[in-house]
Order: C-alpha cells, then sequence, then structure tokens
C-alpha cells in the first residue's frame, strides 16, 4: 500500500520540503507518514494533501515545478461535433484561478501488484477560468469564426477524479506513473462571459444570454466531447509532478 502516497502529486507535490540542491528529488519535512494499513492509508494521504494544498501557490523553481493557482495552459484545441454544431476551438493563454481552495473529501485506494487505482472526492468553492479563444464553427449551415475573450467562472464544484497508474524503479526508490485519467466534475452554477461572438455586440450579449440559460445543457455535451484534448494535459502535467516524488518517502516501516 505504500505505493499510493504518490496521491500527493496529484494536486500539487511542489510544496513540499525540497531536499538538498544536490537531491533532484523530494523529501516528505513535517508532513506525517502513512500506514501500509489499506484501511489507514486513504485518510493519511487526504490529511498531507489537505495540508499541501494551501501551501502549493508557488510550486518549487528549483525542481523548475511552476505554481498551480493559478494554473496556466498556452494553447489547447477542441474539436467538437454534436447535433447541429461541430468546428475547432482553440484557446490560449488560459488561467485558472482557485486550484489552492480544494478540499479532499474522500480517496479510495486499490492496489493489485503493481498497478494502482485511485479515486478522489474533491469540493471546490469557485473556479474562474480566464483566456482568449478562436474557432472555425458551423451551426447548421451557417459558418461562424469568432475570436476574443473569455471568462467563464464555475461554482460549487464537486470533482470526482478517477486514475490509473503503475509503480516503476528508479535510483533505488519506487515512484508512480499515471496511465489513464477521468474527471466528473458537478457544478452548482456557471457564469459565462465572452467577447467576439459575433460581430454586433448586442448579438453577443443574446447568445451569451441563451448560454447562461442552458449552461448546464451545454456542459454536459463539451466535458465528454473535449476529454480527449484535456485527458492527455492532466496526465503530462500529474506526472511531471510525480517524477520528484519517491513514494517510500511518505510511508513509515511496518512495526
Amino acid at each position: 500500500m505504500q505505493y499510493i502516497l504518490a496521491l500527493v502529486c496529484l494536486l500539487g507535490s511542489s510544496y513540499v520540503q525540497a531536499a538538498p540542491a544536490e537531491n533532484k528529488y523530494l523529501q516528505a519535512g513535517d508532513l506525517p507518514k502513512c500506514s501500509e494499513n489499506p484501511d489507514e492509508a486513504g485518510d493519511c494521504v487526504k490529511e498531507i494533501m489537505n495540508t499541501l494544498i494551501p501551501r502549493l501557490r508557488m510550486g518549487d523553481p528549483d525542481l523548475k515545478i511552476p505554481s498551480y493557482d493559478p494554473l496556466t495552459i498556452d494553447r489547447m484545441s477542441f474539436q467538437y461535433a454534436s447535433g447541429a454544431v461541430s468546428g475547432r476551438i482553440s484557446v490560449r493563454n488560459v488561467k485558472l484561478f482557485g486550484f489552492a481552495e480544494h478540499k479532499i473529501d474522500k480517496i479510495n485506494i486499490k492496489v493489485n501488484g503493481d498497478k494502482v487505482k485511485l479515486r478522489i472526492v474533491s469540493k471546490l468553492p469557485k473556479m474562474n477560468i480566464v483566456g482568449n479563444y478562436k474557432a472555425d464553427m458551423m451551426v447548421n449551415q451557417l459558418q461562424l469564426k469568432p475570436k476574443g475573450n473569455f471568462n467563464v467562472t464555475l461554482f460549487d464544484v464537486e470533482n470526482h477524479v478517477s486514475t490509473d497508474g503503475e509503480i516503476y524503479k528508479k535510483d533505488g526508490h519506487r515512484f508512480l506513473r499515471l496511465t489513464d485519467i477521468d474527471a466528473s466534475p458537478k457544478i452548482g452554477d456557471m457564469v459565462i462571459k465572452a467577447n467576439g461572438i459575433f460581430p454586433d455586440p448586442e448579438l453577443d450579449e443574446l447568445a451569451l444570454n441563451v448560454a447562461n440559460s442552458h449552461w448546464r445543457d451545454i456542459y454536459g455535451i463539451i466535458l465528454p466531447e473535449t476529454r480527449n484534448s484535456w485527458a492527455p494535459l492532466m496526465l503530462r502535467l500529474i506526472n511531471e509532478a510525480l517524477i520528484h516524488v519517491p513514494l517510500d518517502e511518505f510511508t513509515k516501516s511496518s512495526s
């Protein structure tokens, strides 16, 4: 069960006390070490993560781990097709604010040999996402090429994350590498703001009024449709953090 302690990285292990400059791995510092007992490990990891999350904004420059609140995404593209709407949307200079307010509620861990399954439920009171967008869309027979700025705020987010991973050895330590990830956020409310949808600002306002009135339908369609774009990005970011965290550092020896 000691393998699952790399969960610390899922929401930012970058603030764990760094080892001396010549050491490229992180140390647990003042954090508790967890039992290998599966009945106790989940609550222990939850305590570690809830301790770390408020501290993580600045990252670790020595290990070249950036701050995560705001989380910055340079660019991302989505190919979208549903009903009468199809096309491509590209976003740039995206910043996500609010991750530091995460609170972990539940963690479920399953280990089978070197295979690890993690199920995490967390809550976030508010997340704000801002950036630039450009699209090439077909709506029925009408072609639209909007571009501009967007500002989306999510309220009362309950995030359900499922991951699969595997253990590997390096430098005499064991590490976790995620091989798949899925997230199903449930949202209490959403407010969408944007410009450049239509040349006429009044049509922009009309479109936004419709979007904000039907955000649940829009969100329910867009999340699974865009998974092929955001899931690889999440995997890459998490695995880049996990390479710095030897699992042995976060477990206590069996008595």
